[in-house]
């Protein structure tokens, strides 16, 4: 990603913070980015379309963990550290973009990307879970189960600004998923 390009989503994110997305325009995005309408549209149609990208662009990596944690899944005799690791990557990159992720999840709740993160991991949760011999009873509703706790860690976690660390937000999620926290 271009340096202007990351300058611009930046200022988009901190313009966010403080205001509805429906109230930010195109002029203060550029007033705040320091730039000129022209270099926006170079890599924008609209605010929408940047929106769409970022959010594309991290459920994108999300999906990339997932389906890299399937993979390593298929061969692996002890699933756990896998998927420890895989909590603990996804952790990492939430915090490493705690902005984005706060400001979509807690400050002004984007519901089209909240979707849009559960239905990723829904799938690709069901997908890895039917790639590594599929023997969960009921999955779907073993997959919404989780995920429902998950989110609502990740919540609790974005709302009071990643005061813990990613590695113990990632344990705390890997022991409750194995049920090892209670």
């Amino acid at each position: 990603m271009k340096e202007k390009q990351l300058t611009i989503e930046h200022a988009f994110l901190k313009l966010l913070e403080e205001h509805r997305f429906r109230n930010i325009t195109i002029k203060m995005i550029c007033e705040a980015a320091e730039i000129n309408r022209s270099t926006f549209y170079a890599y924008y149609l609209d605010k929408y379309d940047m929106l769409d990208q970022m959010i594309d662009t991290h459920l994108s990596v999300i999906g990339q963990f997932v389906e890299e944690t399937s993979m390593n899944m298929m061969n692996a005799e002890d699933k756990k550290p896998i998927i420890k690791k895989y909590f603990l990557d996804l952790f990492s990159y939430i915090y490493l973009h705690q902005q984005f992720f706060r400001v979509l999840i807690t400050v002004h709740p984007a519901q089209n990307f909240t979707q849009k993160l559960i239905s990723t991991l829904h799938k690709n949760y069901l997908t890895s879970i039917a790639a590594n011999g599929g023997s969960l009873k009921d999955p779907k509703y073993f997959v919404n189960y989780t995920l429902g706790g998950q989110f609502g860690i990740l919540f609790f976690w974005l709302q009071n600004n990643c005061n813990e660390p990613p590695e113990l937000i990632a344990d705390v999620v890997y022991r409750n998923m194995l049920k090892l926290n209670r």
